[in-house]
């Protein structure tokens, strides 16, 4: 991921004198003792260094800062939490923002675009409608033809196309948030936001023809094989696959458009004696451009010799080797094909090399905007072990708008699975050669319905979303609105991503919080009934108050003082927070060792967010290293 950067420049003017005199904090959020007040800037705003003075430097809108006092209708503020104030702004010109939670628009494919309502009572007119998506129809339709009438609830819409954050940076910091129960019973949460852009004014989105823009889009696809003992015939068959469709390829001068590449897996080297490796590249899409490049690289990917120590392989290991280990900058379209004829091994296995479960899997391959399809070998040997690795593979590759991408060759048949990979290919290259030329003839011929309208499906938001990049497409030009967090037409589509912007010091607190849950939680299992003692014991060691953690003192976790304050009063559903100790004894040692699995997976995967440096953004110049930010998912938190 190329680093984010905001732009959302602030003048370091000097600090008043009395600033400078003892070190300051920020002030403390009401209720709270451990979080600071900060604000948005309103369009306009100034900052004057001292109460009366006249001028001053005029702050890009949306810039956040940390507020250091409240007087005479003036907020004091900085653009740090280190006590370096920096000046004055009128409160007038300012949005308190309570939380740091921000929403990112979805890939709009396979749903309507959001429309931006004044109030929320002409959100919940629209969204309690018995249509909604038909109530919507006449205000799309009027933005549409540029004649939305003055006493119109919508006043916005989103773009048509992907909002590239790496390029064009924005927020949409939520600055209230309420849950609503539709008639067809699907809930909502009904959101007001602000509209963040990185400059003064959105950049306007360059008019490039949606043909030419995509000639130059590209597409990265990469083979992720099982190179287990048994898997030799397909590893044959794919490279033998991807040879013919190569010759394709190089006939259509293609070579620069589509790239593959081979990534294979096998187990811990440290662990099994003569497995050489546990996932390497063999194959990279960036270097092998052609037919030849890639077969001799792929050659060397070869079955192991050695047994693995189970069926289930580390399958995990091989796909966050891809995700992570291989540059996709360069590509439009990513792909990854996942082959194998066994299950992966959850982050709850001692085996794992990645501690990652499934869902923190697919987690991973959407922040990087990758299509995962699974080719699942249904071998004789491999019986016992195929409904586990269906339900696993359902939702490792299930993709935003589409759904599944599993797709399980029966009987495990070397030549069927032949075919299935070519005519997966011949897809994918039909997608590059469509992106360059709309009336290209096919090379595929469908034979699998699902598999050719997924990769159309797939294809589409992919192109999408580098058409928001090549024109350059702004978030939506207006200031505050209401707007679902659900499509009108297809409730249970999410239109935004909603995400939690953590510190580094928030995100290592939340990991150090869960492995002491953990760790009580496993201390429990052998001394049932004891889960709540132990984590008294547990905050103590934290230095928190282990007072409040007690019998008919506290109902959950949420309310036993573990857990940060920026976790406290956020709009979603938490299965943790809500544990209290009746609960908790009524599981069985299976339910309560799932708890105990997922919160393990989420410290591996919280990890992952700290040591990705490239997606900490600073808000604000003048903001220090501490005050850096990570946009967590918030189906991430705990």
């Amino acid at each position: 991921m190329k680093k984010l950067a905001t732009s959302l420049a602030l003048a370091l003017l000097l600090a008043a004198p009395q600033a400078v005199a003892q070190a300051r904090t920020p002030l403390l959020i009401e209720g709270k003792t451990t979080l600071y007040q900060k604000i948005l800037t309103r369009p306009g705003a100034k900052l004057i260094d001292k109460p009366g003075a006249s001028g001053g430097k005029v702050l890009a809108p949306m810039s956040v800062l940390f507020v250091y006092g409240r007087k005479d209708g003036l907020v004091e503020v900085g653009a740090a939490s280190d006590g370096k104030v920096q000046g004055f702004l009128t409160e007038a010109e300012t949005i308190p923002w309570q939380h740091t939670l921000v929403m990112g628009f979805a890939n709009p494919a396979g749903r309507d675009r959001v429309l931006f309502y004044k109030e929320r009572d002409g959100l919940m007119a629209t969204l309690t409608a018995e249509k909604p998506a038909d109530a919507a129809a006449p205000q799309r339709k009027a933005i549409a033809d540029n004649k939305l009438p003055a006493d119109s609830p919508v006043i916005s819409i989103e773009p048509e196309n992907t909002v590239d954050l790496q390029k064009q940076f924005y927020l949409l910091p939520i600055l209230e948030a309420k849950s609503a129960v539709l008639p067809s019973g699907f809930r909502v949460r009904t959101v007001r936001v602000a509209s963040v852009t990185k400059d003064d004014k959105p950049v306007q989105a360059q008019r490039v023809n949606p043909s030419d823009a995509l000639k130059d889009f590209r597409s990265g696809v990469v083979f992720v094989v099982d190179a287990s003992s048994s898997m030799q015939p397909y590893i044959d068959r794919t490279r033998q696959a991807v040879s013919e469709v190569f010759d394709r390829v190089e006939a259509a001068k293609l070579n620069d458009k589509v790239r593959f590449g081979m990534v294979a897996y096998r187990d811990d080297p440290s662990e099994v004696k003569g497995i050489e490796y546990l996932a390497k590249t063999f194959a990279d899409p960036n270097k092998a451009s052609t037919k030849a490049d890639f077969l001799k690289a792929a050659e060397g990917v070869k079955a192991s010799t050695i047994s693995t120590r189970a069926f289930a392989e580390d399958g995990y290991a091989g796909l966050e080797h891809a995700l992570r280990g291989i540059d996709w900058d360069g590509f439009g379209g990513k792909f990854i094909v996942m082959i194998t004829d066994a299950s992966s091994r959850e982050g709850n296995s001692p085996l794992s090399a990645t501690k990652l479960s499934t869902d923190q899997m697919r987690q991973m391959a959407q922040e990087n905007g990758t299509a995962i399809y699974v080719l699942h070998q249904l071998t004789a040997e491999g019986k016992g072990d195929h409904a586990a690795a269906k339900s696993q593979y359902e939702r490792l590759s299930n993709y935003p708008g589409t759904g599944s991408l599993y797709f399980p060759v029966p009987s495990g048949d070397p030549e069927a699975f032949k075919a299935e990979v070519k005519q997966l290919a011949d897809l994918l290259v039909d997608q590059v050669r469509k992106a360059g030329d709309p009336n290209a003839k096919p090379d595929a011929k469908p034979t699998d319905d699902k598999l050719a309208k997924t990769t159309e499906a797939v294809g589409h938001a992919m192109r999408l979303a580098y058409l928001g990049k090549a024109q350059n497409t702004a978030a939506p030009s207006m200031f505050e609105a209401w707007a679902s967090d659900r499509d009108f037409a297809k409730p249970d589509v999410a239109a935004f991503s909603v995400r939690v912007l953590l510190t580094k010091n928030q995100l290592s607190d939340l990991q150090a919080t869960l492995r002491r849950i953990v760790e009580a939680g496993e201390k429990a299992q052998l001394q049932p009934g004891d889960f709540f003692n132990q984590l008294r014991s547990a905050a103590a060691a934290m230095g928190r108050d282990p007072g409040k953690i007690g019998q008919g003192q506290v109902r959950n976790l949420e309310q036993a003082g573990l857990m940060g304050e920026y976790l406290d009063g956020l709009p979603y559903q938490s299965k943790l927070m809500a544990l209290d100790e009746d609960s908790w004894s009524r599981m069985g040692v299976g339910e309560q060792q799932a708890v105990i699995d997922d919160i393990k997976s989420k410290v591996a995967l919280y990890q992952r967010y700290h040591d990705d440096v490239d997606r900490w953004v600073k808000l604000a110049d003048g903001a220090g290293a501490g005050d850096t930010v990570y946009p967590v998912p918030i189906d991430s938190l705990p």
